[in-house]
């Protein structure tokens, strides 16, 4: 079964520092994939077939590793249903015309 997938990624890197750079670098990783991607307070979410978004949310936790981040803590939700999953169709219905 091939379907989109929309899969949840919050990476909580373990620092004194600035914990902000080091989420952005990976929310970039996270752009640079070319997956659909909603970023959102809490979290990122992409959207694609399941081994691709996995691929990038990996890539997004290793790329905390940075400075002195000596240790990373990634939260990955997935969420699928028969006939695919997008952001949009589970969010738009709370969504304005004017954004």
């Amino acid at each position: 079964m091939t379907n989109t997938v929309i899969v949840d990624i919050e990476v909580l890197p373990g620092t004194g520092g600035d914990v902000y750079s080091v989420v952005d670098g990976a929310i970039e990783v996270i752009q640079a994939s070319g997956l659909n991607y909603a970023v959102g307070p809490m979290g990122t979410t992409v959207e694609g077939d399941l081994d691709s978004c996995l691929e990038v949310a990996k890539a997004a936790h290793r790329a905390c590793f940075v400075g002195d981040v000596e240790r990373v803590v990634t939260i990955i939700k997935i969420g699928e249903s028969v006939g695919g999953t997008t952001i949009d169709g589970l969010v738009s219905k709370f969504r304005d015309d004017d954004q």
